[in-house]
């Protein structure tokens, strides 16, 4: 499976890319992770079960290529992007990709800060998941000053679900799972 991650930063997409390919990984899938994405240069049998892609956040290119093949988009965005208006480029490229690749799933998480939501960011961030056919708010991840990501939602890190797996934040394994569901390695 394909799963490309755009948003309106790439820093933040990318370290989300690597621990989501690093969950994979110790779940015993073979993954490859790309940072920037290549078109493949063959058709024969790749070796891995998934490949993981940060596609950027600009318009074009093979990020776009990336997005249209992808099994499933995660869309990160923040907050304060989408109040200043800056979402109508990463909303035009989301909604091509499913133009293409309709079968897609689109799973919108956000990177906040550690301070609280304003009631008009919330209405920004589901503005901008209502107005993308077919996606989903995943989660609401908050990325501190250290650079882990945490949630106010504590239920998603129910005693039941951590297996005391210390690699990434409970908020991030929950997010793999929705991008994984139903998949096992081959």
């Amino acid at each position: 499976m394909i799963v490309a991650l755009t948003g309106t930063d790439d820093d933040a997409a990318s370290d989300l890319a690597q621990q989501l390919a690093l969950l994979r990984t110790a779940a015993g899938g073979r993954v490859l992770l790309m940072s920037s994405p290549q078109a493949p240069r063959t058709r024969r049998r790749q070796p891995y079960d998934d490949i993981v892609i940060n596609a950027g956040h600009t318009d074009g290119g093979t990020g776009s290529m990336a997005l249209a093949m992808a099994g499933v988009i995660v869309v990160l965005v923040r907050p304060c992007d989408l109040e200043a208006g800056g979402q109508e480029a990463l909303l035009s490229r989301v909604r091509h990709a499913i133009e293409i690749n309709p079968g897609a799933r689109v799973l919108v998480s956000v990177a906040n800060e550690t301070r609280q939501l304003s009631p008009q960011a919330v209405g920004s961030i589901l503005v901008f998941v209502a107005q993308i056919s077919s996606a989903r708010l995943a989660d609401m991840l908050v990325l501190d000053d250290s650079g882990l990501y945490h949630t106010r939602h504590s239920v998603l890190a129910r005693a039941s679900q951590d297996d005391g797996d210390a690699m990434c934040a409970p908020e991030v394994r929950h997010l793999y799972r929705q991008v994984f569901q139903g998949v096992q390695p081959e």
